[in-house]
């Protein structure tokens, strides 16, 4: 669930408002960690606005007391004053504080925003103001740029995957684009990195994704279950290959640390994965998608 409906959401506007969401078992999930015997980071992240879940705080002191998090969200929850107070910041390695400016301004909840941000910048949080680069945002990114410096914050502006107009993004990106928006590399450059097609990934091996009933995946697209948060989790011996043109979210991006380890571990070798977990197209995957990003530590 989400209180936003932003045009370039991967999720779009819930049609049902009081959906539903379960909360998270907390005993069962500290148990199916502590036999895992291992230090997680686990990501509450994609797809909807994580404070939506009943007993997310709960759930975040209890993972915290041995673990660590990140989080993703709009900010713009009441509860995000709890989460400060009661969360320690040096166990939340990131908060990624999307800002998605139209819909604060439609809702009016800049003001909201701000206050949320910088509560958590005081309290030592490790928290980043996160723009997607939506080609209708060019003329007016200079000027959003300025009034969130006024206040304190620093816009970082990220690649925008998919349709606008007819054309494909980050592909389609202007010269002119990608200077207003500040990327400091080239067009190439962000291509490359959201294709992975025959790369080795660490998905499955020291990473995974895990689904609202608790399944964990080797990743949003390969769809081979590797356990449940609630009973147990059967990381793979290997890396994969990975089977798809366009990875929206490369694992050895997102956690070069794991990435690195699992080279160290595996060297070179790696299986292909078959098609018969390639069963939705990669569309239908991703517009389907409530996951939480779960990674495994040392």
């Amino acid at each position: 669930r989400c209180n936003l409906r932003c045009d370039y959401c991967i999720s779009g506007y819930p049609k049902e408002k009081n959906a539903e969401l379960r909360e998270i078992n907390i005993p069962a999930l500290l148990g199916t960690l502590k036999r895992a015997n291992k230090v997680f980071k686990i990501g509450l992240t994609g797809g909807g606005e994580p404070f939506f879940v009943p007993n997310l705080i709960e759930a975040c002191e209890a993972i915290t007391e041995r673990h660590n998090i990140l989080l993703l969200t709009n900010l713009t929850s009441s509860r995000v004053k709890e989460f400060a107070r009661k969360i320690n910041p040096e166990k939340v390695l990131r908060i990624r504080a999307s800002v998605h400016i139209k819909e604060l301004e439609r809702g009016k909840l800049a003001d909201t925003y701000t206050a949320n941000f910088l509560l958590l910048k005081e309290r030592g949080f490790d928290v980043r103001a996160a723009v997607v680069a939506y080609p209708s945002l060019t003329d007016e990114a200079d000027q959003y740029k300025r009034f969130f410096r006024q206040k304190g914050i620093d816009l970082e502006f990220g690649p925008f995957l998919g349709e606008f107009r007819g054309k494909k993004y980050p592909a389609s990106y202007s010269e002119r684009e990608l200077k207003t928006f500040g990327f400091g590399e080239s067009k190439e450059s962000i291509l490359a990195r959201y294709c992975q097609y025959g790369k080795i990934c660490n998905a499955g091996y020291n990473a995974g994704v895990v689904d609202p009933q608790g399944n964990i995946h080797s990743c949003y697209l390969i769809r081979d279950k590797i356990g449940n948060i609630y009973d147990n989790i059967f990381f793979k011996e290997e890396q994969v290959v990975c089977p798809f043109k366009t990875c929206y979210c490369p694992f050895n991006e997102f956690d070069p640390y794991l990435f690195r380890k699992s080279m160290e571990e595996c060297g070179t070798n790696a299986r292909r994965v078959g098609f018969f977990v390639l069963r939705r197209s990669l569309t239908d995957k991703i517009k389907n998608s409530r996951y939480f990003r779960f990674l495994k530590g040392k």
